[in-house]
């Protein structure tokens, strides 16, 4: 189902909506539940929850990738990495195994896996994760619901961690393939 987004909010509640049907229904692409539940977060009838549902999931997933659910040999793994002006903080890191760390590189999780032709695949936890820190920076800049915004920036879902990269920090400009440009 194809939908025309106006503005970030109406963006990330959608793929929020979506995830939330993953979570209640078994499927991301039950269209009818999906429009219900955006529907209710646009009217306010319902929030985004805390970013602390996913750290305890990440708590109670144990030693396993968020990605692969690989056992061994595992790492911090930024979800929004600090090459592309993700933050070094607990909300933004989940367990990686060393093969997915290092092929995602410096991509965000919606890059990553268009890039692998999967992008509807991610992981709840972490997309979850990703939606919650870029809804709070784009909040964060008060551009949420601006039209213009995401108008100028064609912002979409691959684009959306683009908030994070600020010209003057030094962020690398990631391409798709994962390498830092």
């Amino acid at each position: 189902m194809v939908r025309t987004m106006r503005t970030v909010r109406e963006l990330i509640c959608w793929e929020y909506a979506k995830l939330i049907a993953g979570s209640a229904v078994g499927n991301r692409k039950n269209y009818n539940f999906v429009v219900t539940v955006f529907n209710r977060l646009m009217a306010g009838q319902i929030s985004v929850s805390s970013v602390l549902r996913e750290n305890k999931q990440l708590f109670m997933a144990g030693e396993e990738c968020a990605y692969c659910g690989a056992k061994h040999g595992l790492q911090w793994e930024h979800i929004i990495p600090k090459t592309a002006g993700g933050p070094d903080t607990m909300d933004n890191l989940v367990r990686a195994c060393a093969s997915c760390n290092q092929t995602k590189a410096c991509l965000d999780p919606y890059q990553w896996y268009e890039s692998r032709g999967a992008i509807n695949g991610i992981p709840r936890i972490v997309l979850g994760k990703f939606l919650k820190l870029v809804l709070a920076e784009y909040e964060r800049l008060g551009v949420l619901d601006s039209e213009e915004y995401m108008r100028e920036r064609n912002v979409c879902r691959v684009t959306l961690s683009q908030v994070f990269r600020r010209e003057s920090d030094g962020s690398a400009d990631c391409g798709f393939d994962g390498q830092s440009k």
